[in-house]
């Protein structure tokens, strides 16, 4: 990995972690670099309509200012990270990306996407709970997020990984995910927080 001066904030400066995924392979965990502006506007582009409608709440294109936000999130504050996968060029691709922004409140507001291929190999929830350990380690209170009411998958990873969920009063499109940090909620406390079946395929 390249020094600080161009890597955002992760919580594990100057580290990479090589992680094992379900299907054998190795990918890499690191702060995103300023210099990834293209690969992640490549990631974000292959993404499918509903892959990207579930992140970004559109199906069409992304801003290039979305990219810069998520490159530019306050140092020492903010968490940006990127999964890579070797490319068949020698070059590293980017399959999956997650962040937290520290609100006012100290709240870390969470936000995750898997490209659609690498999806249902563990990694968004490995994200999460990354995302979690980093939190915690910065003694913040809380994480919270928005997840679309129809993106069961994300709910059920959410859920799994401690999050109570409830519907947005302000918008029946949108659940709200809250956890609050510090001792590991146990799995018969969070089944109460969604009804088991909804979780159920459509």
């Amino acid at each position: 990995m390249s020094g600080t001066a161009t890597a955002a904030f992760t919580g594990m400066p100057n580290t990479e972690e090589s992680w094992l995924v379900k299907n054998g392979e190795r990918v890499t965990l690191r702060a995103v670099r300023h210099t990834d502006r293209p690969r992640l506007r490549s990631f974000i582009d292959t993404l499918s309509r509903e892959s990207r409608y579930y992140r970004y709440l559109t199906g069409g294109p992304v801003a290039d200012a979305v990219i810069d936000g998520f490159i530019g999130r306050c140092p020492g504050r903010d968490v940006a990270v990127v999964v890579t996968s070797p490319a068949p060029d020698g070059s590293e691709a980017i399959v999956a990306n997650a962040e937290y922004v520290v609100n006012a409140e100290g709240v870390a507001e969470l936000a995750v996407v898997v490209a659609d291929g690498w999806q249902g190999k563990g990694l968004g929830r490995r994200l999460i709970q990354r995302l979690q350990q980093i939190a915690r380690s910065r003694n913040l209170p809380a994480m919270r997020g928005d997840v679309l009411s129809e993106n069961r998958r994300m709910l059920a990873i959410m859920r799994d990984c401690g999050f109570s969920a409830r519907r947005n009063p302000e918008d029946s499109y949108l659940h709200e995910v809250n956890l609050t940090l510090g001792a590991q909620p146990t799995r018969a406390a969070t089944a109460q927080w969604l009804p088991a079946d909804w979780f159920a395929a459509s």
